[in-house]
């Protein structure tokens, strides 16, 4: 499946800068595709710094850290992307480090994590039938507090 995935990856990269050289010819095609390196760089950097301020802003708002999360999943998918060689991957990066882009692919990756989630959980969920011993008790302070400030300090 891996080997498949990475022939039909080199297969779409080779056909796209073929065809772009076919089209507007081999220097053009070069000169595009280090702008889009530059492009992609440079949106980077903003779209970078402005999610790890509402990662940071997120802290404290509850709602706001899931879409944060995602978005920084998002960037670091397409940072990934941006760096594997290609022209077409190059793209895909760039799109994604796009807000409006991210908004759309949102629902996917949350549904991709919560997926994963499921499975993590199903392996190792819980221990009942497992050889794992469980004995139902009660746990007794042998030295209950007097008062309230003898609860807090310390034995």
């Amino acid at each position: 499946m891996k080997l498949a995935v990475f022939v039909g990856y080199v297969a779409v990269e080779v056909a796209a800068f073929v065809g772009l050289v076919y089209a507007i010819g081999f220097w053009w095609t070069l000169l595009l595709t280090l702008a889009a390196i530059v492009l992609g760089v440079a949106v980077l950097r903003r779209q970078g710094a402005r999610i790890f301020a509402e990662m940071r802003l997120a802290q404290s708002d509850p709602g706001a850290a899931a879409r944060s999360l995602t978005d920084a999943a998002l960037l670091a998918f397409a940072t990934v992307l941006f760096f594997v060689p290609g022209l077409v991957t190059t793209v895909v990066g760039i799109l994604l480090m796009l807000p409006p882009v991210r908004a759309l692919a949102r629902p996917a990756v949350a549904a991709v994590g919560a997926r994963r989630m499921t499975r993590v959980v199903d392996r190792f969920g819980p221990m009942t039938g497992r050889g794992v011993t469980v004995i139902d008790g009660e746990v007794v302070d042998p030295y209950p507090p007097t008062s309230t400030t003898d609860r807090y300090r310390l034995r």
